[in-house]
């Protein structure tokens, strides 16, 4: 990539970061920006992962339902309509989840609202003002933790706030990035030890460390 490609593909302001970390050294820089591409990328894998394991983790700790019948915040058969377990704010991400998948003309069952529900979302319902709903069900979800729903906040918010980051494509390259694998991994732990063996396993993310330019 030539400086002149950089500036139009990348933009200069977005190159600006790698050329100054590299002392305005456009090879190296470029080199950086390719490194945080891959490692971006590799942070979002251990993610996906965790995403899935916590948000079932949360669903199992409610009664199960039919899981061919549909959702709607005017039937509260699932927990996720219910206004006696959500919040007003959260009852609305779930609307909007099912409307995304109506106009996509699918049916909006358990499992597919729960797909199309943010990272976000699940972060949410470790705030204050959950903590009644925290001490009857959500803490069941993480069996391995201390109890305490402010455990799970504190690791959950850093992680969602890092994963909008790479969504947006921003340099992560200064970043204590083995810090934010570390937190990850933890929070798939009081989740499932194996699972977080699993997801250890497949995670690129130490190696890629080693290889920054």
């Amino acid at each position: 990539m030539r400086p002149d490609q950089a500036a139009r593909w990348l933009g200069e302001p977005r190159f600006r970061a790698y050329l100054e970390e590299t002392g305005e050294q456009h090879e190296k820089a470029v080199a950086l920006y390719n490194w945080n591409a891959e490692v971006s990328a590799a942070f979002l894998e251990v993610v996906y992962h965790l995403e899935v394991l916590m948000r079932n983790a949360i669903d199992r700790q409610f009664p199960a339902t039919d899981p061919a019948a549909p959702l709607s915040i005017l039937l509260p058969n699932v927990w996720l309509c219910d206004a006696n377990v959500l919040t007003d704010e959260s009852r609305e991400r779930v609307n909007e989840a099912i409307g995304r998948l109506q106009r996509g003309g699918k049916r909006p069952t358990r499992g597919r609202v729960i797909a199309s529900l943010s990272f976000g979302f699940w972060q949410a319902l470790f705030s204050g003002v959950y903590e009644d709903l925290w001490r009857a069900s959500l803490s069941k979800a993480f069996p391995n933790g201390n109890g305490r729903r402010k455990e799970i906040a504190n690791l959950s918010g850093p992680i969602l706030h890092f994963r909008n980051r790479i969504a947006h494509h921003e340099a992560i390259f200064s970043s204590d990035l083995k810090v934010r694998h570390g937190q990850i991994l933890r929070l798939a732990r009081l989740i499932d030890a194996e699972a977080e063996r699993y997801i250890a396993s497949l995670s690129r993310v130490e190696e890629l460390l080693l290889e920054m330019p």
